[in-house]
C-alpha cells in the first residue's frame, strides 16, 4: 500500500532510517494515475515501504529533492537519495521492479 505523507518533519523521519521509497505526483496528473496501481502492486510484494507524496502541497520538499517531472519515484537509504525513476512514458511494472530490485543490493 502506498501510505499518504505530508509535511517536512513527517517526510524526513520516515527517510531517516533504512530503505524507503518516496513517491512524488500529484492528483492531476494523468501518467501518475496511469502508473499508481503498478506502484500499489509493488508495494504488497516488497519490504520497503511505499510513501505517496502530493507535489502540489509540499513544494518545499519537492525542490529539495529536484523533481521537476512527476510520477518521480526516489528510493532513499538512510535519508539519503540513492536513485530515481521517472515514471512516465514506457515505464512499466517490470521497469519499477528492476529500480527496486537494484537499489536494496
Amino acid at each position: 500500500m502506498i501510505q499518504p505523507i505530508t509535511g517536512t518533519e513527517n517526510i524526513e523521519q520516515v527517510i531517516a532510517k533504512g530503505d524507503v521509497i518516496l513517491g512524488f505526483s500529484a492528483p492531476w496528473c494523468g501518467y501518475c494515475r496511469r502508473l499508481r496501481p503498478m506502484v500499489e502492486k509493488l508495494s504488497e510484494e516488497i519490504s520497503q515501504p511505499i510513501y505517496g507524496l502530493n507535489c502540489d502541497v509540499d513544494e518545499e520538499i519537492t525542490k529539495r529533492y529536484e523533481v521537476e517531472t512527476i510520477p518521480t519515484l526516489i528510493y532513499f537509504h538512510d535519508g539519503q537519495p540513492k536513485d530515481r525513476i521517472i515514471g512516465y512514458g514506457t515505464v512499466g511494472y517490470p521497469q519499477l521492479k528492476e529500480f527496486i530490485e537494484k537499489n536494496s543490493k
